[in-house]
């Protein structure tokens, strides 16, 4: 699974430019052929055929050379896996820099839905404290009214509505 990145701080932007470099890229396509059957059958075929030609089974077309146990085979496959094993511990390396680049991704991401957690809470505290002081008039405007309505000749209905003294007659 490979993923996009887009750097945001410095050391995502360093841990980019090394995962896009040239050399990394190249590591990683030789050890993505190192791994893989076609590189075997490479192998078998390249070995045969330098085993035969060696023996000289295809003399006159090409000379005998490197006689059993051959060296000059031995000397080309030990640097091959040399140079392999150093392909794949930086292929391996890659790997790591996606890692760390992937966690640091997430890190940001993390921070930010805490900053938004904050905010969120900051501002449900904000409107709760304008409910409570919206709570707070109500009950205030009320006990106003109350006292208003306890001098006012006829008072209340029941449901806060004024009525009219009934008059006499």
């Amino acid at each position: 699974m490979k993923k996009k990145f887009a750097a945001k701080t410095k050391e995502e932007t360093l841990l980019l430019r090394e995962l896009h470099s040239f050399e990394t890229k190249l590591a990683e396509m030789i050890t993505k052929f190192a791994g893989s059957m076609s590189f075997v059958y490479f192998h078998a075929i390249w070995f045969v055929f330098w085993i035969l030609a060696g023996q000289g089974h295809f003399s006159p077309l090409i000379p005998k050379f490197d006689p059993f146990p051959y060296g000059l085979l031995t000397m080309i496959v030990s640097l091959e896996a040399i140079f392999l094993a150093t392909f794949i511990m930086i292929t391996q390396n890659r790997m790591a820099l996606e890692d760390d680049l992937e966690e640091l991704e997430e890190e940001r991401e993390q921070r930010e839905e805490e900053k938004e957690q904050e905010e969120l809470e900051d501002e449900v505290e904000d409107i709760q404290q304008d409910l409570d002081d919206i709570k707070a008039a109500i009950l205030t405007i009320s006990q106003k009214v109350a006292s208003v309505e306890k001098l006012r000749p006829g008072g209340t209905n029941g449901n806060g509505s004024v009525t009219a003294p009934i008059e006499q007659t």
